[in-house]
């Protein structure tokens, strides 16, 4: 049975896989259709390539963009144009907003008696910072167990370090992946809530949704595919996959059926 998993993370975001590593683990899952979607950056991809060719995996190129409107609202992008510079651009500025959003959390921490330096998490060139390391700088120091704990202690929402997301509008992150070629989808649907407006966001350029994710019961699969129908988006499907250690270690994936995924199908190199 071929798998698809088009949501995954690697070290150039917040994943503890470097991108070889990764196909690797793809590979072993049975994943046959792929994508790397780091968070605002698309650096991992010339690693990521030449592995899932020798891996044998079939991929499309892809990245995940966090808005500013709520936590969870995020636009995956499947065919972009990871060498685009002015894709490059947008999204050196993105991970700059999440360095100032990290920098506070630091300030924060430090005024709970933690001290963590920005130093103590530097992401290297075309990497990208956020919240689970500094969840693992806290666990490395054995004041949490695990990220899970970070977020919850001090991290998440109405947590006493928590500050919120400073990213890009959903127009602005819809026309980042357009103006790159790209396809934009919407990232884990029930996560978003009631902040979801599908019409808007479709007149805006939404061309999918990812109706196929490990937290969506069937009854919320069913209602995903239902509502991309209803307004013209194709729906994809991913783990959101970040690697060992991070309660989001499953690979995994969804059997690929034709009738759900053959318009992602088209972006597959």
């Amino acid at each position: 049975m071929a798998l698809i998993n088009l949501h995954t993370h690697s070290t150039y975001s917040d994943g503890t896989l470097e991108p070889a590593a990764l196909a690797r683990a793809a590979a072993r899952a049975g994943v046959k259709y792929f994508s790397l979607t780091d968070h605002d950056g698309v650096g991992g991809w010339a690693e990521m390539e030449p592995a899932l060719r020798e891996a044998g995996i079939t991929y499309c190129y892809g990245v995940e963009i966090s808005t500013g409107l709520c936590e969870n609202l995020h636009i995956l992008g499947y065919g972009v144009n990871p060498a685009d510079p002015v894709l490059r651009g947008r999204l050196e500025e993105f991970r700059g907003r999440r360095v100032t959003r990290i920098k506070k959390t630091l300030e924060l921490l430090r005024g709970l008696g933690i001290e963590i330096a920005f130093e103590d998490l530097p992401p290297p060139v075309n990497r990208t910072v956020g919240r689970p390391q500094v969840a693992d700088v806290l666990r490395a120091r054995k004041i949490v167990s695990n990220r899970n704990q970070a977020f919850k202690r001090y991290l998440a929402p109405g947590a006493p370090a928590y500050v919120g997301p400073n990213g890009p509008t959903v127009a602005e992150a819809i026309k980042a992946i357009k103006d790159a070629g790209g396809r934009a989808v919407l990232a884990h649907p029930a996560a978003v809530g009631k902040a979801m407006d599908l019409p808007a966001w479709r007149d805006l350029g939404l061309d999918g949704l990812e109706a196929f994710y490990p937290a969506h019961t069937g009854a919320a699969t069913r209602e995903f595919v239902s509502l991309a129908g209803r307004y013209g988006l194709f729906v994809t499907a991913g783990t959101d996959f970040h690697g060992p250690g991070t309660e989001r270690g499953d690979m995994g994936g969804f059997e690929f059926q034709e009738e759900y995924f053959s318009e992602i199908k088209k972006l597959f190199i």
